[in-house]
């Protein structure tokens, strides 16, 4: 009995120190606080989705050419042994440019012809015996096969004849050919030989170009492409020229986008009758303001393109928090600040201007309280 109780006591010890120790563990931890990591947070600037029209005009980088330009290369073979003409000089349509040596091509000619009236001869006999042999069948003189054979010899006379006619036909063309001529009036831009070189079939000689008139190509977009009509009168401005302005007409509008910007072609066509233009300038072209009534317009700064889509971000709130959430969009005309939204977007949302490019679908964000964006576009 002594040591059943001695057993007893001895384990009511070790579950009081047990207890005691749990309660001593809950106590500490009860004392620490547990903190979540805090959220990250993006500082952004936005501007609500505004109704305006655009005013003023739309602008187009374009890049004006030559009305006509052309390599002219030679057709036949040679030595180049006079030039009619020198760099910048102006020449007509059909004017003499170069001038090749050309007595391998007479003596061709004078072969061509030779052989020529030889087959004509041969031609006139082969007429006469099948007209005698004519009479001497009526006459029961030659048989019929003879005087088929006369027939078979007059048409093989023709035949010879006519590839006479076309070998002297190519001698003649060929002995064109070593006076390269212009195809179109304009202006001698480069000379590519000298004389004393020899050139062969497709050897570049000179470069003419036609600046009487000058072809501008540019790129619009698809809103723009659909309110342009071929006949508008644009203006025309260089900044090589010192601003200097123009007016050019509509000529094209395409209607397949190029696939490197996703702009569509458009060719307007420009007289310089003061001859101050040249291959290659940069101008700035400024389409009429075709439009009519307002649009949806943001600041063209919050415009992202991802995956060849524009798209933009919209402020919303979702459980207390601002959230930029992606929005794919329709866009239409710009004036380099703001830019019409055709499609995607309501009058009044928050759009991100400014902190965007750190953002994905879903980021909480902090707005700035005052919104920074360009001036607006003036209503008219």
């Amino acid at each position: 009995m002594l040591g059943v109780l001695l057993l007893a006591g001895s384990l009511a010890a070790g579950c009081g120190d047990s207890n005691a120790e749990r309660t001593g563990i809950g106590a500490i931890a009860g004392s620490l606080e547990i903190t979540a990591p805090p959220e990250t947070r993006l500082r952004v600037r936005t501007e609500p989705v505004r109704r305006a029209r655009l005013a003023g005009t739309d602008h187009v980088t374009g890049t004006a050419r030559a009305f006509h330009r052309a390599t002219l290369m030679a057709e036949t073979q040679g030595r180049v042994v006079a030039r009619a003409v020198e760099p910048g000089s102006a020449v007509e349509q059909e004017g003499l440019i170069v001038e090749l040596e050309s007595s391998r091509q007479r003596l061709e000619l004078r072969r061509a012809e030779a052989a020529l009236r030889s087959a004509q001869t041969v031609l006139a006999h082969a007429e006469r015996e099948f007209a005698r042999g004519e009479r001497l069948v009526a006459e029961s003189a030659i048989s019929e096969q003879r005087r088929d054979d006369l027939r078979h010899a007059v048409d093989r006379a023709r035949d010879e004849r006519t590839l006479a006619e076309v070998a002297r036909d190519t001698a003649q063309r060929h002995l064109a050919d070593t006076r390269i001529r212009a195809p179109f009036a304009g202006t001698v831009d480069a000379f590519l030989v000298d004389v004393g070189t020899w050139v062969a079939p497709g050897t570049p000689v000179a470069t003419l170009v036609d600046l009487s008139r000058i072809r501008l190509f540019g790129g619009v977009t698809a809103g723009e492409a659909a309110r342009l009509e071929p006949g508008t009168v644009a203006r025309i401005g260089f900044a090589d020229l010192g601003g200097r302005s123009f007016e050019a007409r509509l000529i094209h509008i395409g209607r397949v986008a190029d696939p490197t910007d996703g702009t569509y072609p458009i060719e307007l066509w420009l007289e310089d009758g003061d001859a101050l233009l040249r291959d290659g300038l940069v101008a700035r072209i400024d389409l009429p303001d075709t439009a009519v009534g307002e649009s949806l317009l943001v600041p063209r700064a919050a415009l992202l393109r991802r995956q060849g889509r524009p798209e933009v971000f919209v402020v919303v709130e979702e459980n207390g928090r601002s959230v930029a959430r992606s929005r794919a969009v329709r866009t239409g005309r710009n004036d380099g600040e703001w830019i019409e939204v055709l499609d995607g977007l309501e009058e009044g949302e928050a759009v991100v201007f400014d902190g965007h490019f750190a953002l994905e679908d879903g980021s909480i964000v902090v707005v700035d309280g005052a919104p920074a964006a360009p001036p607006l576009a003036r209503r008219e």
